[in-house]
């Protein structure tokens, strides 16, 4: 689980349950090394110098008994609105946050409607989806739907409250209709943007860049097409509205399965998204320090979601990053300071 620290030598870091389920924090190529370092994640506070922002985050984070993706993005978020990690991340913080609730109101409006057109009757075809945001409106569209659960037998009499629950899964996703999408959505669309223009982007560059740059490509490209086969899977609920409210509890625990394996799937990649947008404003010399790190750190599908014929692939990026990571970290040794260094000696060197 990709962990965003602010603290230099922490970047790229990811947070495990290690077979003894205690926490442990990932380090891939630490200070120019091979490898990756493996320590208990109450040990990094006494290597590392950490911000402020980085012991809030250790903070909330280590009473977590089974962090996620989707918690740990909510407990960052909260850190980064309180401002101690820059006004910039505040700022972020809270221009997501308005654009999130925007498009999750929108998309629970749009749900309910949806549901109300195919199953409501003739009595509500009249209605438009503005008129849901009036008291009136809201109160024909819960006697129709109401109507319909009665005839249906549904295991929630009340399926405007199913279809709350319904809307309150999914918004991670949202709907696939304009305005309702949701940051998974909006993550999977982003892959394929930055596969597009990075392989536009590196056919002016250098072979070795362009090797680095075609290992992004290729596996932005991979990751999209497993995502997109799970956003469907999800859309599909769409598709049968009736049938999902008549026995909403069985497929309540199937979309919430499907969301959950989205999560893990795409972690990792908002962040190298996030820095490959930002080093496109500044110049091509950032850019190419941008590609190193999505190169070195872009997260490795799950072997559970690869096919056998998808192993090889795999296993080539994860090679080549081993030493790309090495040489990015090398680059920005700078970061630790001798104390730093000698804190980190003694920490392998007890536990070899």
């Amino acid at each position: 689980m990709r962990t965003p620290f602010t603290t230099r030598p922490l970047r790229f870091a990811r947070v495990v349950r290690d077979p003894y389920n205690k926490l442990v924090i990932n380090l891939p190529g630490l200070s120019g090394g091979l490898g990756t370092y493996e320590m208990p994640l109450e040990t990094m506070r006494q290597i590392f110098d950490l911000s402020v922002h980085d012991r809030m985050l250790f903070e909330d984070l280590a009473p977590v008994s089974k962090p996620t993706p989707e918690i740990l993005r909510r407990i960052s978020r909260n850190i980064a609105r309180t401002g101690v990690g820059g006004i910039r991340l505040a700022r972020e913080a809270d221009q997501l946050d308005a654009q999130e609730k925007i498009k999750r109101d929108t998309g629970q409006l749009t749900l309910v409607y949806q549901a109300l057109c195919k199953l409501g009757g003739d009595d509500v075809q009249d209605m438009k989806i503005a008129d849901l945001a009036t008291l009136e409106g809201q109160k024909r569209a819960r006697a129709a739907l109401d109507q319909f659960a009665r005839n249906a037998g549904a295991a929630n009499q009340s399926v405007i409250d199913s279809l709350e629950q319904w809307s309150i899964l999914t918004s991670p996703v949202g709907l696939a209709t304009e305005g309702c999408a949701g940051p998974l959505r909006d993550l999977v669309n982003g892959l394929r943007r930055l596969s597009s223009e990075l392989e536009e982007w590196s056919l002016s560059e250098m072979s070795n860049i362009r090797f680095m740059a075609t290992h992004v490509v290729n596996g932005a490209g991979a990751t999209y097409d497993h995502a997109v086969r799970w956003l469907r899977a999800i859309d599909r609920w769409s598709n049968d509205i009736g049938a999902v409210l008549v026995d909403w509890p069985k497929a309540q625990r199937e979309i919430d399965r499907s969301i959950d394996r989205l999560w893990w799937l795409l972690d990792g990649w908002e962040e190298l998204i996030a820095r490959w947008r930002a080093a496109t404003l500044v110049n091509r010399t950032e850019q190419r320090d941008a590609l190193e790190e999505l190169a070195s750190f872009l997260p490795v599908i799950p072997i559970g979601e690869l096919e056998p014929e998808e192993y090889k692939f795999w296993t080539d990026i994860r090679v080549n990053q081993v030493m790309w990571a090495a040489e990015v970290r090398k680059l920005g040794s700078g970061d630790m300071d001798a104390d730093m260094v000698n804190r980190l000696e003694r920490f392998r060197e007890a536990s070899e």
